[in-house]
């Protein structure tokens, strides 16, 4: 074998192409070039032309300048506010949706169409009813709950300083009728002790009933969470045990068998109520009778007949400022105007000065209104004083004749007498 065949192959640099010799078997094999990039001689410093992924479009982001917080003035929510304080928060106490439109519509009937009333629903039943008159605000306010779908519909206020989520709504305040207390049993003091079992009292008081029956009625605010209870039983050592009935005024739909408010017995799921020791409960529990409130002494001087006071149908207030004006305007207008038999140096003179004249006009006015009040307030003392005298004359006249009519009465018992004894006396 010759020297070459036992060579070791080798390697001939080719871009691209390498040959291999080995055991007289040529082999072509290509061969990628593969070089280092020469940094020095072509690092290009723009990067427009460079691929999406490449490290130098990787700049950080830029600070944010729109700023985190916002701190607003009073001046930006004005018109909001003033809007808002037209409003009452109310909530319908119901497991049911109901319609913003049929909430309109229904509560425009119940309510009378109070002017400018409009309905925002917040969340779930609760809303923000909007109206122009305050008294309508005060009005509804003061007839709170109301029934809307026999359902409750419990109205508060609304208030800048709380947030409508932590109102509560959990506690409703409604008239019991408590029937069955003993006459001496009748006072606030009970009522308000009874009713403090069942919530926060707000009111006490006496009610008449037709037949002259007198009960006391309490204001409650009462958990709409817990049973309505039908009665209670009181009882004191000396008087024994009663048994009194509640009767509630505006009272919605209620199970008579567990005693919850929004649903009624036929669905109801709850365990019933235990009766041993208490009345059934029934659709005589809601009253449609409100009785008529009665007023105690304390009370009577604010309801007092405005024409017993002495100074009815002659009291006068003090005359506005601005009608004294006006009356005097026309006053002076009416001196000024020329009459047919007044010569024009009169006239002249007396326009000279118009203002000196209204004010003296004024005066004049104000003192003769005065002098008519002295007059009408001197009157009406001189006639009470008349009508004094008359009553004491009319007294004294009346004791008199009394006087004259038993002095004859007794001469006549005196001379009965006295024929009786000649008659009794034994004649001689």
């Amino acid at each position: 074998m010759n020297n070459q065949e036992h060579q070791t192959p080798k390697k001939i640099k080719n871009p691209g192409l390498s040959i291999i010799n080995a055991q007289n078997r040529t082999i072509a094999i290509n061969i990628p070039l593969l070089t280092e990039p020469n940094y020095h001689t072509h690092h290009n410093t723009d990067n427009t032309d460079l691929p999406e992924s490449s490290n130098a479009r990787q700049s950080p982001s830029p600070q944010p300048t729109i700023p985190r917080t916002f701190l607003y003035s009073e001046t930006v929510i004005n018109e909001g506010v003033n809007a808002c304080k037209q409003s009452i928060i109310g909530k319908i106490i119901t497991k049911k949706s109901i319609h913003a439109s049929s909430i309109q519509n229904g509560l425009e009937s119940i309510w009378g169409s109070p002017p400018g009333l409009k309905i925002q629903m917040l969340e779930g039943n609760l809303l923000q009813l909007f109206m122009s008159d305050p008294y309508d605000q005060d009005r509804i306010l003061l007839g709170n709950p109301w029934i809307f779908r026999n359902a409750w519909l419990v109205i508060k206020p609304w208030d800048r300083e709380t947030d409508y989520h932590t109102i509560d709504f959990d506690h409703v305040p409604i008239w019991i009728q408590l029937w069955g207390l003993p006459p001496h049993c009748k006072t606030k003091k009970m009522g308000e002790s009874i009713g403090a079992l069942l919530g926060k009292v707000e009111a006490s008081e006496f009610y008449e009933y037709p037949g002259k029956q007198v009960i006391i009625k309490i204001k409650v605010a009462i958990n709409i969470h817990n049973p309505i209870p039908s009665g209670i039983h009181v009882g004191n050592p000396t008087d024994g045990t009663s048994w009194i009935d509640f009767r509630y005024e505006k009272l919605p739909q209620v199970c008579f068998k567990c005693g919850m408010i929004g649903h009624v017995d036929k669905l109801c799921r709850n365990q019933p109520l235990n009766m041993e020791t208490l009345a059934p409960l029934g659709p005589w529990i809601r009253s449609t009778q409100y009785g008529k409130r009665k007023m105690e002494e304390k009370d009577r001087k604010f309801y007092s007949n405005p024409s017993h006071a002495k100074n009815f149908g002659q009291y006068s207030p003090p005359v506005p400022a601005d009608l004294l004006e006006k009356l005097a305007a026309m006053k002076v207008q009416q001196q000024t105007d020329p009459q047919p038999n007044q010569s024009p140096n009169q006239h002249q003179s007396s326009s000279q000065h118009p203002q000196q004249n209204t004010h003296n006009t004024m005066e004049s006015m104000q003192s003769t209104h005065e002098e008519r009040i002295k007059k009408a307030h001197r009157l009406s003392y001189n006639q009470e004083l008349q009508a004094i005298d008359t009553a004491t004359d009319t007294a004294t006249d009346t004791a008199k004749q009394d006087q004259m009519v038993q002095i004859k009465r007794q001469k006549t018992e005196e001379k009965s007498r006295a024929g009786t004894a000649r008659q009794a006396s034994p004649k001689q």
